[in-house]
């Protein structure tokens, strides 16, 4: 059931809207022509629960900026 797969998605550490935004990324990038949609979204939500990939991975930290100095 489709209801599973996104539970074990959202215990990879995710929250439902990362799951959603990852699902349509994945759709759009795997879809085949003439295939159907809900196919498709099985195989990501598939994909995503059972991907062990780690947190770090998936929240990239911003670069830390250089201190700047006041001109004057």
């Amino acid at each position: 059931m489709r209801s599973n797969q996104i539970h074990r998605a959202l215990s990879q550490g995710m929250n439902r809207f990362e799951v959603c935004q990852l699902v349509s990324k994945g759709v759009k990038a795997t879809h085949k022509t003439g295939g159907r949609f809900e196919d498709s979204i099985n195989d990501v939500l598939q994909y995503l629960g059972t991907h062990d990939g780690s947190i770090e991975g998936m929240h990239r930290t911003p670069p830390q900026a250089n201190s700047l100095e006041p001109a004057a």
